[in-house]
């Protein structure tokens, strides 16, 4: 077999598979086009229009429609969410009172409470900014579109109708500002009640030194519900960090669900079971509902506009208790929670070998606390571990290219006796003790560690922010040294350069001139060409991902110049 050719092969399935993790992966899906935003205006504007009808007449359009046959309690809220219908607000027992607002001032951020509903109206986060410039505010995870819902709702279904609180004016005895302390809890509850008599009370439990705060809600008198649940927001609008766009992630039943923008779009079914975690997260964010009692309940989904809202649940519950995690991706942190909530980081097909290379990357900052750094220190140590396969892979394709004229030979002699140039083949492979397949193989086996390492520093939050040299001051954002006067260029975030990206193109154009290839020129050009396609797709790549692949290439360069040397002093191939 031509190595060359089994190398191009392998070349272009590694292309392959970054290409189908930028461009089909739910998550990677690009930022929407004006075209797209302009018509989630139009969708947004119709839905508020519809719910505003809906409010009018005290019904929404599935609910009516449900009355009039037979359905269970589950599918009649099921019904309602899977057709992006917005639930009915809970009609007040009394005029609406002044806004009030309970502030939560925790070690890990500031949450800010409002008595219109007892939601959640801010959740800003101390240790995190919301861009890598010095002077950026401190990330804020609640985002609401116009006449969207504030997360952390009460919703109940009862006659074929889903109710939320969004409307109820809460009271509450907590004081304007709670600081919780070191060892002891903090709570503030609100009470609230409808006109037909029903008393919700929600109850907030705050830590001084966690992501981790409980809700407790109860429902008491007026006519008991079919079911009773919580409700969290968020719009599914583009981040400004590299395609961070949120999307719907759940744990039901021990089954993973994740539901981005254009399955919301199409309708998500509901789905019922245990419930591990609920709610959503983005490339680094996450913000959940991790029922505590009970947990077995009904997960529906619903989208309008640019807004989706997740709600849990429970058949007959006048209670439920539910842990939040609002916080960072960290994988320590959400470990520590739950250890299912991992599965809210997509480490891909061989995360095990992603959550080993991270928890080796954050080893060495304990050491060298610039991630720069450690991102060169982390491709150094692959590149040992991987020395003896990259070695023999290298020499093998070397004995492959001196025996190119030999083969060249053979095939133009027997070019009319194909099964006389096999044996001929074979028998100059033994001659030479050469192994046609020993340059493949071990790259193929290096494709789990690429695929691993590149789903490890694409969602490390550890990057976010995290400057290395110079102008490179977030390593999870695309490299570009910005010049003043310089017209953006095609694919370039910035009025400047990716000097980063231009770097490892070099390196990896000069690696591969230093690679004996084969007599052929049509795949000597296939092969000169890979560092090009390489170099445009990487433009827009996070520059730790960049740094990991040009400190590889420079590595590859010292070591392809020694085994050059080696391969001078071979015999000739007989």
């Amino acid at each position: 077999m031509d190595s060359s050719r089994v190398l191009i092969a392998v070349v272009l399935s590694i292309v392959l598979v970054v290409a189908y993790q930028e461009l089909v992966l739910k998550r990677f899906f690009p930022p929407p086009t004006e075209q797209q935003q302009q018509q989630a205006v139009e969708q947004a504007k119709a839905a508020k229009a519809a719910q505003g009808q809906a409010l009018g007449n005290g019904q929404g359009t599935v609910a009516s429609a449900v009355a009039t046959g037979a359905a269970a309690p589950g599918a009649v809220a099921s019904a309602a969410v899977e057709s992006g219908q917005q639930s009915i607000a809970m009609a007040p027992s009394a005029p609406a009172a002044p806004e009030k607002t309970v502030e939560v001032d925790s070690d890990f951020y500031v949450a800010v409470f409002t008595t219109r509903g007892a939601r959640l109206k801010s959740f800003v986060l101390r240790r995190y900014r919301q861009n890598a410039a010095k002077d950026s505010p401190p990330y804020e995870m609640v985002q609401v579109p116009t006449g969207g819902h504030l997360p952390l709702g009460a919703v109940m279904t009862r006659g074929g109708q889903v109710l939320d609180d969004r409307d109820l004016s809460y009271a509450t005895s907590a004081p304007a500002q709670i600081k919780p302390a070191a060892g002891a809890d903090a709570t503030a509850t609100f009470v609230a009640t409808t006109a037909d008599g029903t008393t919700i009370t929600k109850t907030f439990t705050f830590r001084a030194s966690s992501y981790v705060f409980s809700m407790d809600v109860a429902e008491s008198g007026g006519p008991a519900p079919d079911q009773l649940g919580v409700s969290m927001s968020q719009p599914l609008t583009a981040h400004q960090g590299w395609r961070d766009i949120p999307e719907l992630q759940a744990d039901v039943a021990d089954k993973a669900i994740t539901a981005n923008q254009k399955k919301l779009q199409k309708g998500v079914p509901p789905a019922a079971g245990t419930i591990t975690y609920a709610g959503f997260g983005d490339l680094y964010f996450l913000a959940v509902f991790l029922p505590t009692a009970p947990t077995s309940g009904m997960l529906t989904m619903a989208y309008a506009g640019d807004e989706a809202i997740a709600r849990i649940l429970f058949d007959g519950a006048t209670r439920i208790h539910s842990e939040i995690y609002m916080g960072p991706k960290l994988l320590e942190a959400l470990e520590a929670v739950n250890p299912a909530l991992h599965k809210a980081i997509d480490f891909g097909f061989f995360g095990v070998l992603a959550i080993v290379f991270l928890r080796t990357l954050k080893l060495f900052h304990y050491i060298v606390p610039n991630y720069g750094v450690d991102i060169v220190l982390l491709t150094v140590l692959i590149r040992l571990a991987l020395l003896p396969i990259s070695i023999k892979s290298q020499r093998s394709m070397m004995k492959m290219q001196r025996l190119q004229p030999q083969m060249t030979r053979l095939r133009e002699k027997y070019k009319d006796n194909n099964e006389q140039l096999q044996k001929e083949m074979v028998d100059l492979y033994k001659r030479n003790h050469v192994n046609p397949l020993g340059g493949c193989a071990p790259m193929a086996l290096q494709l789990p560690i690429f695929i691993g390492l590149y789903e490890a520093l694409l969602n490390s939050i550890e990057l976010r922010h995290a400057p290395f040299v110079g102008w490179m001051n977030d390593l999870s954002a695309p490299d570009c040294l910005h010049i003043p006067g310089l017209p953006q260029l095609p694919l370039v975030p910035c009025h400047g350069l990716p000097v980063l990206v231009l770097l490892m193109g070099a390196t990896s154009f000069i690696q591969q001139y230093m690679t004996p290839t084969s007599p052929d020129p049509s795949q000597q050009k296939m092969m000169m060409l890979t560092p090009l396609i390489f170099t445009v797709m990487f433009i827009n790549f996070p520059a730790g991902l960049v740094l990991y692949y040009f400190s590889s290439n420079l590595l590859g360069v010292i070591q392809q110049y020694f085994l050059n040397r080696e391969f001078q002093e071979y015999t000739p191939a007989t």
